[in-house]
Order: C-alpha cells, then sequence, then structure tokens
C-alpha cells in the first residue's frame, strides 16, 4: 500500500502594481495556480520581473501584489 498526498490547487487572480515612488504607473493581472494566497502572491511577484514594466531606468522602482 503506497500512502499518496493529494494538495489542493486552487486558482487565484493578482494584480501586481507597479509604482515609481508613491507613484502607480501600470498594473499587470496573473492567474495563478498555488495552494494559498501567499504563494501565489509571491508567484506573481516573480512573474513580474520579466514585465516590460520591470524597468531599471524608472525610478524607484517597487511593485506590489493586490488580491482582487
Amino acid at each position: 500500500m503506497h500512502a499518496t498526498s493529494q494538495i489542493a490547487f486552487a486558482t487565484f487572480t493578482v494584480d501586481v502594481e507597479f509604482l515609481s515612488g508613491d507613484e502607480h504607473y501600470a498594473t499587470e493581472t496573473y492567474v495563478i495556480e498555488a495552494t494559498d494566497w501567499y504563494r501565489a502572491q509571491r508567484d506573481a511577484l516573480e512573474r513580474s520581473v520579466s514585465s516590460v514594466y520591470d524597468n531599471a531606468r524608472i525610478p524607484d522602482l517597487t511593485r506590489r501584489a493586490v488580491a482582487r
């Protein structure tokens, strides 16, 4: 007999906001399959580094994940 574990994944929609200082300049939406909101947020932020909005020329570039 083999023990199997089932990990339940859910679909999360995560908006990643791109900011220059305190000024919002772009938002990208990511659909993430993850086990919880924390992992979905982390995965969306990781994906956002490949975004066209992640540009080193933007002063004080920051990102934040926002739940829908």
